[in-house]
């Protein structure tokens, strides 16, 4: 176990190397939020739920999770298509991953639709456990949105259960995501699942890890809802908007740990496995994970090209 977490450590320690050295990968997941934003608010403020049928409110709620899973899964195949392009031995480019991403995106449309499905299941048990909330007739001043926006009042112990029941899933779907984009697997949920369950300790230590990270970034609202709450100084909207642009880098910086820590394990199983073979051959026992060298994206190496005929 500890070999496992040490190996989750320094998975993330290069993760955000990379993110810090490539700014640019941030991009598609701030376009995501762009996106993902006015839908938030326009369901929470705007969207009449009182007089929506209950499988009209049903089909809004998993209309908006796929739309959500969708976008998502483009802005990790253009991560993925990055990283293809620097670990075989080419320069990153902005635009010219978007195509093949797209491609992917349609490949792993049965993915995401099961993503999308077990993601609608756990929030609507979640509408049932949580029971109606009250507050869905807020006006939609800047302060609320900022609040709505900042994760402001998602600390309550049944909230964050079902927000790491989420994360988890999201997680698994990151990590099959590179099946596809980079061995074209004709399994890939398979695939992807036997990674998680042979490097089982490093995956629940990266979700833990880019939880806490998550935790860090999202710490300047916090505090601003804290003065808010608990003084009585006058925040102005300025203030408020500020939270909400802010609120879009952490939200989007924290989903991008999320998909760089699982595309590098996965990186990391790719040459885990090609090591393995390589000693069946010798006949020589398995190495483990942390015998074989750990690839980063920012060395100089391909890992990505083939190191065994």
């Amino acid at each position: 176990m500890f070999d496992g977490i040490k190996n989750a450590t320094a998975l993330f320690g290069a993760v955000i190397k990379v993110a810090v050295r490539y700014p640019v990968v941030l991009l598609p997941l701030i376009l995501v939020w762009a996106i993902y934003a006015p839908m938030v608010v326009y369901l929470y403020f705007y969207f009449n739920w009182d007089s929506a049928t209950f499988l009209l409110g049903l089909a809004v709620v998993f209309g908006f999770i796929l739309a959500l899973s969708v976008l998502l899964s483009a802005s990790s195949f253009i991560l993925l298509e990055q990283i293809r392009l620097i670990e075989t031995g080419k320069r990153m480019r902005l635009l010219s991953p978007i195509g093949v991403a797209l491609k992917n995106v349609w490949r792993a449309l049965p993915v995401t639709l099961a993503w999308a499905i077990i993601w609608f299941l756990i929030t609507v048990v979640e509408m049932f456990v949580r029971g109606k909330n009250s507050e869905t007739d807020k006006q939609a001043t800047p302060e609320n949105i900022a609040r709505t926006l900042g994760g402001d009042g998602r600390l309550s112990i049944s909230a964050a259960f079902f927000d790491a029941l989420r994360k988890g899933v999201r997680m698994v779907a990151f990590l099959i995501f590179p099946a596809i984009a980079w061995e074209s697997h004709k399994t890939p949920i398979r695939r992807g699942l036997a990674v998680a369950q042979s490097h089982k300790t490093e995956f629940a230590a990266g979700f833990l890890l880019t939880e806490l990270a998550a935790a860090i970034v999202f710490i300047p609202p916090a505090i601003v809802f804290a003065i808010a709450d608990n003084t009585d100084a006058v925040i102005s909207d300025g203030v408020w908007f500020s939270v909400i642009i802010y609120s879009g880098f952490a939200w989007s910086f924290s989903l991008l740990l999320e998909q760089l820590f699982t595309a590098e394990l996965y990186l990391w199983d790719m040459k885990w496995r090609e090591a393995c073979v390589i000693a069946a051959d010798k006949d020589l026992p398995s190495p483990k994970l942390r015998d074989v060298p750990r690839p980063s994206i920012l060395d100089d190496k391909a890992d990505l090209l083939p190191t065994h005929s």
